[in-house]
């Protein structure tokens, strides 16, 4: 089995307290909305996308396993650049705990279940990490750009790749995964700092 054994060191608090705060909310709420995340759960994504992950990801599902948006906190905005220009925009889902991350990869990396002729809606290269609300953060596998931080606001039904449905409707986020969770914030705080239209 392909166990994680990286030092276990993010401190999600130093890191962004108001995330931190959100994450803490989530874990007292119980199972419907918080559960560990194990390394077998973590194997199992390892196996299924037949690629490594980057380390701090790893390090948060170990130690934090999932972080959520939570509305009273308002830290689920980040800056995002697309081809057509940045912009501040949103997920509410955000990080969920491995098993939910495993259904979005089965679901998103593969032909559609249910409507006949839509391929795989996410390129394998790509790790979704949700698949609710129709969107997703996701973390780039490839050499080039690997644990770079990406998001996509819609994900459409039909094949990735296909006419208005490809790489340019993906934006850029963050160099890494721990750069992202640092730069989290709200609303008003990323408006005034960016002075960018919201998504």
């Amino acid at each position: 089995m392909d166990l994680f054994y990286g030092k276990l060191d993010m401190d999600l608090k130093g890191l962004n307290s108001k995330v931190y705060d959100m994450w803490k909310i989530r874990e007292e709420l119980g199972p419907d909305y918080f559960q560990p995340s194990t390394q077998e759960d973590i194997a199992a994504i390892k196996s299924e996308l037949g690629a490594d992950i980057p380390d701090d990801y790893q390090e948060f599902l170990i130690e934090y396993s999932t972080v959520g948006g939570v509305p009273k906190i308002g830290a689920y905005y980040f800056k995002c650049a697309y081809k057509s220009g940045p912009v501040i925009t949103f997920n509410h889902t955000l990080v969920p705990w491995a098993k939910l991350t495993l259904t979005a990869i089965r679901a998103l990396h593969y032909p559609h279940r249910h409507l006949e002729g839509i391929g795989a809606r996410i390129p394998r290269e790509l790790l979704p990490l949700s698949r609710d609300n129709e969107c997703t953060i996701l973390i780039d596998l490839r050499p080039a750009t690997v644990g770079q931080i990406l998001y996509i606001p819609q994900i459409k039904r039909q094949t990735f790749g296909t006419s208005g449905y490809g790489w340019d409707n993906i934006g850029y986020v963050a160099d890494s995964f721990t750069a992202f969770l640092g730069a989290l914030d709200t609303e008003k705080n990323l408006v005034a700092k960016y002075s960018l239209p919201v998504e």
